[in-house]
């Protein structure tokens, strides 16, 4: 594999000591450490784990039972990295420099989230992400301690190679319409869960149309990632010296720019330029120059054939049609072929060249700071080009509408906008160690400022603070900039070809960095390991200095393996215990879907077991559902007081889950206690702001227990709320729907009636109204607007009239409920 992507002779150690003030880092780990069987045995995990990681929604953390059990099974793969990991520390671990202090400082982050378990709003969500993070502490010391060696760190970084490029054409296979053919060959490794049996969404709908995901089934974080391996891949094509490896890098620059315009991704059309010009900045002069040129070869030759290809996969999609399907690859795979010959040639032949004629050039300060420039003022140019003249109309009409919607008044922008405030009214109630992980997830309805629907705060450092807090934040900000501050100290001090061995680790860390300030990219556990082992291995090259104290902890070498050790058996214990639980879920969960079987202690077995090895949510909401059922059926007192206790556990856990908070109200109207009902429904509101039905129940309750003024107020409540949606910017979306019901409506007109409040209450129907008077609601509503004239000796005789003509008794039902009125 070493001699297929990269090449032993660009991937050289450093030439100056690494470890230590005048030893070779890696003359701390003998020869036979490096090949004994504990060693290929770790290094063979981490790379089969790193090949299966994407393939399931690159393990998206979507804190939902859909999306648990492929997190779960990374956990246990981990827990085994981890072991190995342990075992062969024991024997080659000696801390005596600043590296092995990153080793012990990365485990700061899952203890952040730890301590976050104490006030966390979901117990459940924040312990998977105590183990989420142990996985990224875990991966960060892999790549510290496993890329120093030429050797290891080709092995690593072509099976990133291997996988982000296979990501590349999964991708392309399902916008070009050939998902079955996926199915078929790889549907024994792929998860396939559509309906017509293949991958889901790997290419998505919405309101702009076709976007492609590949394995994300999220545009924009797959957009990050294709920025990441593109720039990545750009620079291992013009550092490289054989022929074979720049042709392979090149060829995938086509597949890549295509895909990335074809997510639509808006906010990675804005950071592409930005992470380019970061990238540039750290080569010389000779290198920015081939660097542009590539990129823009490649550029070019993609926006030549973006129309076409975006048409064919509108259309194979819609419907496949194999020619077409056909077409669409024979151009994809013909331009990224001329563009590999053609960068292959220049690398052979120009880049020689120009190395020896800017060499002394390279050598002047700011002469690093010329190319960026002048890309700077070339993309000004070509933005203008293609945005305010006409030749954006050769771009594809999908992709000139969102690069022409590219603003800070467009809904997308806002939106984040009123995340990112909601997130830090949050932040304001829990500061120093935040809510627990999941906190955002949980918790957002109780502060949002519109009643807008995101699981995700859409920013990786907004959803970390509120998390854990100021504390945490303050925590991973710090490892950042010491990371990345040792690195860059040590980038520009080096030679070149010892800058380049880690440098890809550099850009991909960085693309993804600063995508996750607009996104929720590390939400997806794939792309934290991606970021996290790229942290750990830009840095496993740098020079070290030695730390005296660290030396002289003795028991510091055997109790870090220990610890790793120790930790990987509680995570694989966790994780099995979690796998359980999920299936016999699923075991109950399909019973009562497929209704295979009717009997309540069948369905139950599994559903107790799952719950015995886990507190989860969805478990206890299914479990407390089919207790009422029965109750409700035989009204025996067990079955209550079991849902009781379970909803009494499970809400004291998870506190702003609104399914078990249904539950709970549901509980009470069971035994018909109205006063703990309209209790729980009005402290709830705090919480849900934004929730309709809450407010509805407020009303209904109120008016059973005769609190007309406060039922009013709940009235005057929504109308504020809707106040507040008016004051939106135009450009910004709603969110859900907050439109009072014609129930509601008539629950307010019957307060105003029974208080005798007649001209009010007329006043109050009539706009409401409508024509339809075989509606049950609006009928009910014009009787009580005929009484409510009555009472003030007035008439509406055209309403009257249609009354009658939709039932001939309608006099007898109008004059019984005015025989009641005051």
């Amino acid at each position: 594999m070493s001699s297929f992507l990269n090449e032993e002779g660009d991937c050289r150690t450093m030439s100056y000591p690494s470890y230590g003030k005048n030893k070779n880092t890696t003359s701390k780990i003998s020869k036979q450490d490096q090949n004994s069987p504990v060693h290929w045995i770790l290094m063979g995990v981490l790379v089969l784990f790193l090949l299966w990681s994407p393939l399931w929604a690159a393990l998206f953390n979507g804190q939902q039972i859909t999306f648990e059990r492929p997190l779960y099974e990374a956990m246990r793969w981990v827990a085994v990295i981890m072991l190995v990991l342990g075992i062969y520390l024991f024997k080659s671990w000696k801390p005596n420099d600043t590296k092995d202090l990153y080793a012990i400082l990365i485990f700061a982050l899952p203890l952040t989230y730890t301590i976050s378990l104490i006030p966390a709003a979901s117990h459940y969500q924040a312990l998977n992400m105590v183990y989420i993070y142990l996985i990224y502490a875990v991966i960060f010391i892999i790549g510290l301690y496993f890329t120093r060696k030429t050797r290891d760190n080709s092995v690593i970084q072509n099976t990133l190679l291997v996988s982000t490029y296979f990501t590349v054409f999964f991708g392309l296979f399902h916008w070009f319409g050939n998902s079955k053919f996926i199915a078929d060959v790889l549907g024994w490794l792929i998860p396939l869960k559509s309906a017509t049996g293949t991958y889901l969404d790997a290419v998505m709908t919405d309101s702009n149309g076709l976007r492609l995901t590949s394995f994300f089934q999220y545009a924009n974080t797959y957009a990050a990632f294709l920025i990441a391996i593109l720039f990545a891949g750009a620079f291992l094509l013009v550092k490289s010296r054989k022929w074979y490896v720049s042709a392979i890098h090149a060829f995938m620059l086509v597949p890549i720019i295509l895909s990335f315009f074809l997510t639509l991704s808006r906010a990675a059309y804005v950071i592409l330029p930005v992470v380019f010009l970061i990238v540039i900045l750290c080569l010389k002069p000779y290198r920015q120059i081939m660097y542009t040129v590539h990129m823009a070869i490649a550029f070019v030759a993609s926006m030549a054939i973006l129309n076409k290809v975006t048409t064919i996969g509108i259309t194979v999609n819609e419907q496949y049609n194999g020619s077409e399907s056909l077409k669409g690859w024979m151009l994809t795979l013909g331009v990224s072929l001329a563009v590999a010959i053609l960068a292959t040639l220049l690398q052979l032949f120009v880049t020689p060249w120009l190395q020896q004629k800017l060499d002394q050039f390279g050598q002047r300060k700011a002469s690093s700071l010329i190319m960026p420039a002048a890309a700077v003022i070339l993309g000004l140019v070509m933005i203008f080009i293609f945005i305010g003249t006409s030749a954006k109309n050769l771009l594809p009409e999908n992709v000139k509408i969102r690069l022409e919607n590219i603003n800070f008044n467009q809904h997308s922008v806002l939106e984040r906008a009123t995340f990112y405030k909601d997130a830090m009214k949050l932040v304001a109630d829990y500061p120093v160690f935040g809510a627990g992980g999941g906190a955002w997830y949980s918790m957002y309805e109780k502060y949002q400022h519109n009643p807008y629907t995101s699981r995700q705060a859409h920013s990786f450092f907004f959803q970390n603070i509120v998390e854990v807090g100021i504390v945490g934040f303050i925590v991973l900000i710090g490892l950042l900039i010491l990371f990345f501050y040792t690195y860059l100290k040590n980038y520009v001090r080096s030679e070149e070809n010892d800058r380049d061995s880690h440098f890809y680790y550099f850009i991909i860390a960085v693309a993804l960095l600063i995508h996750s300030v607009l996104d929720f990219d590390i939400s997806y556990v794939y792309i934290g390991i991606l970021l996290f082992l790229c942290l750990g291995a830009m840095l496993s090259n740098t020079k070290s200095q030695a730390l005296t104290k660290l030396k002289n902890l003795a028991s510091l070498k055997w109790a870090y393996p220990s610890a790793i050790s120790m930790l990987a058996l509680v995570m694989f214990i966790f994780a099995q215990m979690s796998l359980n639980a999920n299936a016999s879920f699923m075991t109950s969960l399909t019973m009562v879907q497929q209704q295979t079987s009717t009997d309540y202690n069948q369905i139950v077995m599994p559903l107790n077991k799952a719950l015995d090895l886990r507190e989860n949510s969805d478990y206890s909401t299914l479990k407390v559902q089919l207790l009422q059922s029965v109750y409700g059926q035989n009204q025996s007192q067990t079955f209550y007081d079991e849902a009781q206790s379970i909803l009494d556990k499970s809400i004291k856990k998870e506190p702003y889950n609104f399914g078990l908070i249904s539950l709970q109200i549901k509980q009470y109207d069971l035994i018909g206690d109205i006063k703990k009902q309209l209790t729980l429904v009005e402290d709830q509101l705090t919480n849900f702001p934004w929730n309709m039905t809450l407010y509805e129940k407020s009303i209904q309750l109120n008016i059973a227990s005769e609190n007309y003024d406060a039922a009013l107020a709940a009235y005057q409540k929504i109308l504020d709320q809707k106040q507040v949606l008016a004051s939106l910017p135009k450009e910004q979306f709603q969110g859900r729907p907050f439109d009072i019901t014609p129930k509601t409506n008539l629950d307010i007109a019957k307060i105003y009636f029974a208080q005798g409040n007649y001209e009010k209450a007329s006043t109050f129907i009539k706009p409401l109204l409508t024509v339809d008077y075989n509606d049950a609601v609006n009928k009910d509503m014009a009787r009580h607007y005929i009484i409510a004239l009555q009472k003030q000796g007035k008439t509406d005789q055209a309403v009257y009239d249609s009354l009658l003509a939709t039932d001939a008794n309608e006099k007898d039902i109008i004059e019984a409920i005015a025989a009641t009125a005051k």
